[in-house]
């Protein structure tokens, strides 16, 4: 026999003993690369986290690396379970499998070294109802305009009128009205705004439509792309608010409508000749009539108001708002709630001066809007309105990052504590809110503490109020603007949310002594000349955040001595920030996630300092010395540190904000021994070797720890708890925990705790169960049971004793992952607590048979007259059931049992192949037909297969759920 296949084999042999040889070495630097790939998860999630904000969402490509990742851990956490039960003779193929990980996660590593942001801006509301102000006299527009879309003639349609005239306010109407009627398969809304850009508009339609176009940079690239995405053969309704600039839609990707593919285009715009330009069908939207006006005049100064002392006056005030509903609405907000005669006479007086006083196209909405203006009972407030316009149009601003400006601009009056002064910023919002020259926008998520945004016509009017504002913000601008623009007696220059890429020649140096504020936000610098900062020495405010490029800061910033806030928040290569030692009264320096890996020098001299943001992974220490020297501060972000800092840190008395990370439990009882009970209003307590992201504002995160059967210590008025993979935990009854002295514990999560069985076994710890609002349970291997009293603990029961009042009667989110071992879910006692629960997900649970579990003792449950079955489970704000990959899953409830959940919106069942009914309870018509919950929006399910073998309680139930069904994989 030749030799020659035996040499092929002999070198295979070796490598499968190199395999069995090295098994623990391979298996510890996998070890090593998981924590690596975790330490890289979190921080990813940390970034996320802060970037999410005005209107972002992550892109697709984070979200797929995100589920990639925690695919891998758990494909290494297996690996490491069997490595124990591993026979002699498969030592080698288990070390073929592990290096193999070792080189997909390393691969994996790689992918999530993201430069660019994680985010792109959110949906523009496609597909979901807008918040729409009153509608008032413009039944005739709106019919008209709802005429052009249901007919087959007009394709398109451009609404026409001045600002304020109630153009955007129309079509959010009829844009709601779409969305509950059949015509279109998609209704898509995206704002456009003065700023217009081709490649801004494909990233808004893009994102409408919950594509990601940001890979590519080409713009007729994207334009293909994008149109191919709207040919879908699906009929569109694409509406474009504010249009201000003709362009050729094929430039954008936006296909022709035309009869044959059922599509339309609606653009507003100021200007009927633009409309008609891009081949539009104008309809004009005129000022109301004398009574429209008067109506909605009333409907926001009160119809108290409206007695006839003060009659023939407010009717006066009404005509000089010319029919403008904006002008209206502001001005009735303005004077809600005033009987004084003489006050409205002078309000008259008032807006007939200002007419024609204003330079302008729509000097008539002016006009009325300046006295609201002027009618702000603080030079102080109006200062604060004012700055608003420094943004882009249409952004939406964080109230809390308008307030810190505020703050540091000085137009707040100075406190004893910086919650005081945040209080009053928010009661100036609040009024600019009332007096309708701001307009509020809900929070996006948890800790947001909500934003508003400026009406255009308000924004212009704004600016048209402050001659010394130079504001080309949000203008995709890739230099600086040219020199004519940098007057000598500006004083705010704003040029965020644009593409500068550098400031490098000697001839853009503004020669603007009086320039008080330079934002610079949210651009691609990657450097700045020496010479740029030569002439601003009045600078107080100068905020490059968000320059994820720049690697210096030039040695003249040191110059700039009356530099109150020095801002480089997310300046992610930035290594070098010359000598701070000049700069003595800065109050405000923010170099959270910037490259920096000393503290820069000259930093205990800033003795005024009220805020330091210090959180980078790449800083190696803050030397001692240096933070008792800053004893004013009020506001303190740390990544890392020593005992000596946790020392310093303690001392400082004046502190309100508190966010650390502290290397071990001993550090982290050192602090907490020295905290006195109260004194911060918000702290982020991290232990262990990685960060958690807070979404709360009183919040301790546990990781990778060994208690040791150490307590839990935790400070009293905690609201938010997360522990990571800490396994020497059972239960958070164990170690004496000050779980229960919490008085307002609101969110738990507990993951990768493989000693974790329930989450309390002993009555001292109920009131843990009592308060709490938000719960996730993901990775716990030996989790069984939610609650286990003292008396079962012994026999590791998993059947639950009987409820505690109240327990889970706070309860809205709950979200169980990865727990193979728990069973049941709910028993029925459990069920009537939870009447504020909004949420429920469960997923990859491997043995979870019940829900709700079934119970032989119906003498407590809740009986519904006039059915023909016995149990009716009430969750009156149930908005989402999700359960997904639970192969166990036999019931929701028992065949006895029905849910009344009438807020449900969203229904998701995936992957759950014994499951054989839904148990829902429907409404019904007078009639007696069945009827969806009038909430629902989508039912998503899978396999088809599944759905349609599935066994209705009533004949019709399926098909009145029919229409709302998506059969998707992935969800």
């Amino acid at each position: 026999m030749e030799p020659g296949p035996y040499l092929e084999i002999i070198p295979q042999i070796y490598k499968y003993w190199d395999y069995h040889r090295k098994l623990e070495e391979l298996l510890n630097i996998l070890r090593s690369r998981k924590e690596a790939l975790n330490v890289r998860y979190e921080d990813t999630r940390l970034r996320l986290s802060t970037e999410l904000r005005f209107g972002k969402q992550p892109k697709q490509e984070v979200k797929n690396w995100f589920k990639k990742v925690e695919k891998i851990i758990g494909e290494i956490q297996s690996l490491d379970n069997e490595v124990g039960e591993v026979k002699y003779v498969s030592r080698a193929f288990l070390g073929k499998r592990v290096y193999k990980k070792i080189e997909e996660i390393a691969e994996v590593y790689g992918e999530g070294s993201f430069s660019e942001s994680l985010v792109i801006d959110a949906p523009s509301n496609s597909g979901m109802a807008l918040p729409t102000p009153e509608l008032v006299g413009e039944a005739a527009v709106k019919e008209k305009i709802r005429e052009y879309l249901m007919g087959d003639s007009i394709c398109k349609i451009g609404v026409c009128g001045m600002g304020g005239i109630g153009k955007t306010t129309i079509m959010k109407h009829i844009q709601n009205e779409l969305l509950r009627e059949a015509k279109f398969d998609k209704v898509i809304w995206v704002t456009v705004s003065q700023e217009f850009d081709v490649f801004k508009l494909q990233e808004k339609i893009a994102s409408a439509l919950r594509e990601d176009l940001s890979k590519h940079e080409d713009e007729t690239i994207r334009a293909a792309m994008l149109s191919k995405i709207l040919e879908s053969g699906k009929r569109h309704v694409l509406i474009l608010d504010d249009v201000w600039k003709r362009f050729f839609l094929h430039d954008v990707g936006i296909p022709e409508p035309s009869i044959s593919n059922g599509c339309k285009l609606v653009l507003t715009t100021r200007s009927i000749q633009l409309a008609l330009s891009m081949g539009c069908e104008a309809i004009r939207v005129v000022p109301l009539s004398e009574g429209d006006a008067l109506n909605l005049f009333l409907n926001h100064v009160g119809r108290d108001v409206y007695v006839p002392t003060l009659k023939p006056t407010l009717e006066q005030v009404v005509k000089q708002c010319a029919g403008l509903p904006l002008a209206i609405i502001i001005i009735g907000s303005t004077m809600r709630g005033e009987y004084d005669v003489h006050v409205w006479k002078n309000a008259l007086n008032k807006l007939k001066k200002q007419a024609g006083s204003v330079e302008s196209m729509a000097e008539e909405v002016f006009g009325p809007l300046k006295f609201s203006y002027d009618r702000l009972p603080s030079s102080k407030m109006k200062h604060c309105f004012l700055y608003c316009a420094l943004y882009p149009e249409d952004f939406e601003i964080s109230k809390e990052k308008l307030i810190e400006y505020w703050i540091v601009e000085g137009l707040l009056d100075e406190m004893e504590t910086r919650q005081e002064m945040y209080d009053e910023g928010f009661s100036i919002l609040k009024r600019l809110e009332n007096n309708c020259l701001l307009e509020s926008v809900s929070p996006q998520y948890d800790g947001d503490q909500g934003r508003v945004k400026m009406h255009d016509v308000v924004r212009d009017l704004a600016l048209h109020m402050s001659p010394r504002y130079l504001v080309n913000a949000g203008m995709q601008l890739e230099e600086l603007p040219n020199e004519q623009e940098w007057k000598e007696d500006v004083e705010k220059v704003s040029l965020m949310e644009n593409r500068i890429k550098e400031i490098s020649s000697d001839e853009i140096i503004p020669k603007c002594r009086r320039i008080s504020t330079l934002l610079l936000q949210n651009n691609s610098l990657q450097s700045i000349h020496e010479s740029f900062f030569k002439l601003m020495t009045g600078l107080t405010i100068l905020d490059l955040s968000w320059n994820v490029k720049i690697k210096a800061l030039p040695n003249s910033v040191s110059e700039l001595q009356n530099l109150n806030a020095l801002l480089l928040h997310w300046c992610s290569k930035l290594e070098y920030v010359p000598s701070l030692s000049k700069i003595r009264g800065l109050k405000k320096l923010d170099l959270g996630y910037t490259g920096i890996k000393e503290v820069p020098r000259g930093m205990e001299m800033l003795v005024h300092l009220r805020y330091l943001d210090l959180y980078s992974g790449t800083l190696r220490e803050v030397p001692a010395g240096i933070l008792p020297k800053l004893s004013r501060l009020q506001h303190l972000r740390l990544k890392r540190t020593r005992d000596v800092i946790v020392e310093e840190v303690a001392g400082l008395r004046k502190l309100e904000t508190l966010q650390i990370q502290f290397n071990n439990l001993e550090d982290y009882h050192l602090y907490l021994s020295r905290l006195q009970p109260g004194c911060l209003n918000r702290y982020y307590f991290h232990v262990g070797i990685n960060a958690m992201s807070p979404t709360y504002e009183k919040y301790v995160g546990f990781y990778k720890l060994s208690f040791c059967g150490d307590s839990i210590l935790l400070p009293t008025d905690i609201q938010k708890v997360s522990i990571r993979y800490c396994h020497d935990i059972t239960s958070l009854s164990d170690h004496n925990s000050s779980f229960k002295y919490a008085t307002d514990f609101r969110y738990l999560d507990i993951s990768g705790c493989i000693g974790i069985e329930c989450l309390v076994s002993s009555s001292s710890c109920y009131n843990i169960l009592q308060s709490i609002e938000k719960l996730r349970l993901t990775h716990l291997d030996n989790f069984s049971v939610l609650f286990r009293g003292e008396r079962d603990r012994s026999a590791a029961s998993t059947l639950p004793t009987p409820t505690p009042p109240g327990m889970f009667s706070r309860l809205k989110h709950i979200q169980i992952w990865r727990c193979p071992k728990i069973e049941k879910l709910f028993w029925p006692e459990l069920v009537h607590n939870l009447q504020n629960l909004e949420q429920i997900i469960v997923s990859q649970c491997e043995q979870l048979v019940e829900i709700i579990s079934t119970s032989d003792d119906d003498e407590q449950m809740n009986k519904e007259e006039g059915t023909d079955f016995a149990i009716v489970f009430a969750l009156p704000k149930l908005r989402e059931m999700s359960f997904q990959d639970l192969p166990q899953l036999k019931c929701i409830c028992n065949i006895e049992s029905r849910m009344k959940c009438n807020s449900l919106e969203k229904i998701e069942i995936v992957n759950c192949p014994k499951l054989k009914r839904i148990p829902l309870l429907l409404p019904q018509h007078d009639n007696g037909q069945l009827l969806p919950p009038a909430s629902l929006k989508r039912i998503k399910a899978y396999p088809r297969e599944w759905w349609d073998s599935l066994e209705w309680d009533h004949p019709n139930i399926k098909n009145v759920l029919e229409p709302y069904v998506e059969f998707v994989l992935d969800i």
